[in-house]
């Protein structure tokens, strides 16, 4: 302390004292600072153009990035990668296939997806979609339908690349299939009393002992009570009142719903609390939860009514309350996924510009008194 401060503080000390004795008032305390907000660092191999599906627990991310198609800058394609740091990863085709839909990777790189090609109008093709599986040594390899489908979607991979989870397409049905690892090879496994699903993604937790989709109209998790036993638990009774997108290892559930009016509600399920609508920002309208971590921190996307301010923003909600994550600047419309460091990534591009509202026509002039 400086010497005049040192002394008036001397000075002070004794009156101060015997005011308080005396029941004088307090001096109101300084409110305390707000909290800090927790870093959640942004991995974006590319700066824009960019969609990411998965995150491992490394950081890597598998995705898209929109790119010139045979050099050609006026025509885009999605170009799938996987990035690990700075080293990037184009995926190929499996062959006789035109696209490749990556949609998650493991912590040892393994990456599971969906290849798919065209088809004459009004011509079943077998496998037109199959789930796949790439990895470095052994290239992309198809894992089939299950018996008696035509075809397949791998939406999800466990932590340690041990088991994927997908969806077996029939004559009209959906069913939740596993691909379990056994040495180079691959075995599906169907899930009892998950035939009838009514989402397009079966989420797998990264343990990869839970699963979470609709079935029957109802959301539903599946958990594994013994090795390849598995249960399911319907986790509302109101019909698409949670349409699961991720699950985390505690059995914490995130997706969204479609409100009657239009509107897209974030939604998360927790054995504690049960199905919860999130909060969103004054001024917006929809809300989508597409990622989670095992710490509960969920992620997605808030947006404005359509064609209006304000536009799509990327959000956290952790702790009780929702965050737009706007310290990662205005490309980054959408989080997709969070890992357990806290990570996130998604969808990076340059944001739609509103167009301004029309000005109202000017009244006709009032006609002049005589």
């Amino acid at each position: 302390m400086r010497p005049i401060r040192a002394a008036i503080a001397s000075t002070l000390a004794l009156p101060v004292a015997a005011w308080a004795l005396a029941g004088a008032p307090r001096a109101e305390e300084p409110p305390a600072p707000a909290p800090t907000a927790k870093p959640h660092p942004l991995v974006a191999p590319m700066k824009e153009g960019l969609n990411i599906t998965g995150i491992n627990s490394n950081g890597d991310v598998v995705g898209f990035h929109w790119e010139p198609e045979n050099g050609n800058p006026d025509i885009l394609y999605e170009a799938p990668f996987l990035a690990q740091g700075e080293k990037i990863t184009r995926l190929p085709l499996l062959k006789t296939y035109t696209a490749t839909f990556p949609y998650g990777v493991s912590d040892d790189g393994v990456v599971a997806g969906r290849s798919s090609k065209p088809a004459p109008p009004n011509t079943y093709v077998h496998l037109r979609n199959q789930a796949f599986v790439w990895t470095a040594d052994k290239g992309i390899r198809g894992l089939g339908a299950p018996e008696n489908d035509g075809a397949s979607f791998a939406t999800g991979i466990s932590r340690d690349g041990r088991r994927i989870s997908g969806i077996g397409v029939g004559d009209y049905r959906l069913r939740a299939v596993v691909w379990e690892r056994e040495g180079d090879d691959w075995k599906a496994v169907l899930i009892p009393d998950a035939d009838k699903l009514g989402s397009n993604v079966l989420a797998i937790s990264p343990d990869g002992k839970r699963l979470a989709a609709i079935q029957e109209g109802v959301a539903s998790l599946w958990t594994e009570e013994a090795p390849g036993s598995w249960k399911r638990r319907a986790l509302s009774e109101v019909p698409n009142d949670l349409i699961p997108r991720a699950v985390n290892d505690s059995g914490m559930v995130a997706g969204y719903r479609n409100d009657p009016d239009g509107t897209l509600r974030a939604v998360v399920w927790t054995p504690e609390g049960g199905v919860k609508a999130l909060p969103i920002p004054e001024g917006f309208e929809h809300a989508q939860a597409t990622g989670l971590n095992n710490a509960g921190a969920v992620v997605g996307q808030v947006d404005g009514p359509h064609g209006h301010e304000p536009g799509p923003h990327a959000f956290v909600y952790e702790d009780g309350k929702l965050r737009i994550l706007d310290e990662h600047g205005p490309t980054f419309v959408w989080a997709t996924v969070i890992n357990d460091r806290g990570q996130v990534s998604g969808v990076l591009e340059e944001p739609e510009e509103v167009p301004p509202a029309e000005a109202p026509e000017a009244p006709d002039a009032a006609p002049k008194r005589e």
